[in-house]
């Protein structure tokens, strides 16, 4: 039998349902209503994979170790301006196609403008009600002399089942890490791939849901273009650690996640692969026809909502690890208001 945490997001704890049907229903009306507090784009819908030309390279190694972490730690401060303002570029682009409209939830939590280690930062937060099917995105920066960070996290309604989107990038004095995830509506036990690209061997009943989930993702948005373009960004950088528990369970096959040399030209190509990452999922929006009204509406949203609360418990570690004791604070403010339902559930 499959491992019982791959069948743990088709549960959905203590609610059924038909319990869910109001929920979801309302987001017609508001992304809100079911909830409770707790660089231009380019113009191609599908981007091209970055050009062979830009070659990474680590800083000259004839450099002394004191003038390295120098221009290192420079790097992070400069890379905040790149970065942010990338990211505001993507933030209005979505901003008019989808009609956002802006939340106070950053300011009520003390994070609109904050202090995080040696850094200032700034949180914007929206929402796009009905057809715009935006329940909610989430523009997070933080610049510091040491350390700078951008992440743009957008969780869809569940009115249609595009991707959710999450692009954040971490400039350090060692490295440029690069993050992109195209998380998926429905569970296709993505996380069992092996070494080989295959999913093993149809042992259960619910092997053949799962491969249909991954058929269908595969034909309407994991397409071997969107793959290439994939892996010509992982192949510029190091791999970060396999993901674990919940942060692999809910992982689409897309994912990137590297390490890139401290340099300006691999900031340069992170707010790049954000932006495209960005342009390819608008179009997603664009183009994807909506859900049936119904049962697929009500177990989109029942997925999602145990995603997101679980996932909390996910970057309440990450920011942790980056800013101590902030680190919580700043995850409740960037994950937005929880369901009722999973206050407390996020384990």
């Amino acid at each position: 039998p499959p491992p019982a945490t791959m069948l743990r997001p088709l549960v959905v704890a203590g609610l059924s349902l038909a319990a869910l049907c109001p929920s979801a229903d309302a987001f017609a009306a508001s992304p809100s209503v079911p909830m409770l507090r707790s660089s231009a784009l380019l113009s191609s819908p599908l981007p091209a994979p970055l050009a062979a030309k830009h070659t990474l390279a680590r800083p000259a190694e004839t450099a002394r170790r004191g003038g390295a972490v120098a221009v290192s730690m420079q790097l992070a401060a400069n890379a905040a301006g790149t970065l942010a303002g990338s990211q505001a570029g993507v933030v209005e682009r979505i901003k008019g196609a989808r009609n956002l409209e802006a939340k106070s939830y950053p300011a009520d939590e003390g994070f609109d403008a904050f202090t995080a280690g040696d850094g200032q930062g700034t949180l914007l937060a929206f929402e796009a009600p009905g057809k715009d099917n935006i329940a909610w995105l989430s523009s997070l920066n933080i610049a510091g002399s040491s350390k700078s960070l951008s992440s743009l996290t957008v969780w869809n309604g569940p009115l249609a089942d595009v991707p959710h989107l999450c692009a954040r990038t971490v400039v350090s004095d060692s490295s440029v890490d690069l993050f992109i995830d195209f998380r998926p509506r429905a569970y296709g036990a993505y996380e069992t791939k092996g070494a080989d690209g295959g999913y093993g061997e149809p042992e259960t009943r619910e092997w053949f849901t799962w491969k249909g989930v991954r058929d269908e993702n595969e034909a309407r948005f994991f397409t071997p273009e969107t793959e290439a373009w994939a892996d010509s960004i992982r192949s510029r950088g190091t791999p970060k650690a396999p993901a674990s528990g919940d942060d692999a369970l809910y992982r689409g096959p897309m994912t990137i996640d590297v390490s890139l040399p401290a340099s300006d030209e691999s900031v340069a190509v992170a707010a790049k692969a954000c932006e495209d990452a960005a342009g390819m999922w608008l179009n997603w929006m664009d183009t994807t026809e909506p859900l049936p009204a119904g049962m697929k509406v009500t177990s989109t949203y029942a997925y999602d909502t145990k995603m997101r609360a679980q996932l909390f418990g996910v970057m309440v570690a990450f920011y942790s690890s980056l800013f101590g004791d902030q680190g919580r604070g700043l995850a409740a403010a960037d994950a937005g208001p929880l369901d009722e339902a999973y206050v407390g559930g996020a384990s």
